[in-house]
């Protein structure tokens, strides 16, 4: 299991640093762990079961980012974007 999945089974902490910087497919997944049922579906462990990994109550995620304007960087969907709150 990576960082995410290992800290949403014990309830840490996750800091997303620069997510304006992640590809379109990381940024999709992400959804359903910033949705209410906080849970991510693990397909590519195969074996031809789905597993469904729901977030300890403790869990916490922390992103980062630059404003858009930025060299490089991108301003994050409206969608994406009204998961966090927002500190400047």
């Amino acid at each position: 299991d990576g960082a995410l999945v290992r800290a949403m089974r014990a309830g840490g902490l996750v800091l997303l640093d620069e997510l304006n910087l992640a590809d379109d497919a990381v940024l999709e997944r992400l959804n359903s762990v910033l949705e209410p049922g906080r849970s991510v579906s693990l397909a590519e462990k195969g074996g031809g079961m789905l597993e469904v990994v729901v977030a300890h109550p403790a869990f916490r995620l922390i992103a980062t980012m630059n404003p858009g304007g930025d060299h490089g960087k991108r301003e994050l969907s409206p969608a994406l974007r009204s998961r966090f709150t927002e500190i400047w």
